[in-house]
C-alpha cells in the first residue's frame, strides 16, 4: 500500500512540474523555464527510479494513472497563477511591433 501512494504523489508531482515546463516553453521568461525544466526533469528522474526498483509492476499503473492525471490538471491551473504572477505570456513580441 505504502508504495501505490508513493508512487501516486510522486506521480502527481512529476505531472505538476511536467505541466510547468510545458507551458513555460511558450512564455517569454527564460527563468522559469530553467527551474521547471530542472524540477520537472529531478522529479522524472526520481519517479522512473522508483519504477524501475519496483521491475515495473503493472499493479502500479493505477497508481501512475491517477497521480499523473490529477497532476496535470493541477499543475495546468497552478501553471497559470504562476504565469500572471510573473506576467509571462505568450507572443509578447507582437505587441512590440504593433502600430499605434
Amino acid at each position: 500500500m505504502i508504495d501505490f501512494l508513493y508512487i501516486i504523489i510522486l506521480a502527481f508531482a512529476q505531472s505538476v512540474s511536467f505541466s510547468l515546463v510545458s507551458r513555460s516553453r511558450n512564455r517569454d521568461n527564460m527563468s522559469y523555464l530553467v527551474v521547471a525544466s530542472m524540477l520537472s526533469n529531478t522529479l522524472w528522474f526520481f519517479c522512473m527510479r522508483e519504477l524501475i526498483l519496483a521491475d515495473m509492476a503493472p499493479l502500479l499503473l493505477p497508481a501512475y494513472m491517477i497521480g499523473t492525471v490529477s497532476g496535470t490538471v493541477y499543475g495546468t491551473k497552478v501553471s497559470m497563477k504562476i504565469e500572471k504572477w510573473l506576467g509571462a505570456s505568450t507572443d509578447s513580441h507582437l505587441n512590440k511591433n504593433k502600430v499605434k
